[in-house]
């Protein structure tokens, strides 16, 4: 019985210019429906 030497894991490639603005866009709208959720379920007005 032989056995192989293990082979390192290749690293993810980094990802592309167009992925990452989905990516933050994703985060934005996500960010922002979660915050408008949360803000009707206080009692106090926000006020900035």
């Amino acid at each position: 019985m032989t056995t192989q030497p293990a082979q390192p894991a290749q690293a993810p490639a980094p990802p592309t210019p167009g992925s990452l603005r989905r990516i933050v866009a994703a985060s934005l709208i996500g960010t922002t429906i979660e915050w408008y959720d949360n803000s009707s379920d206080q009692s106090c007005d926000l006020r900035f």
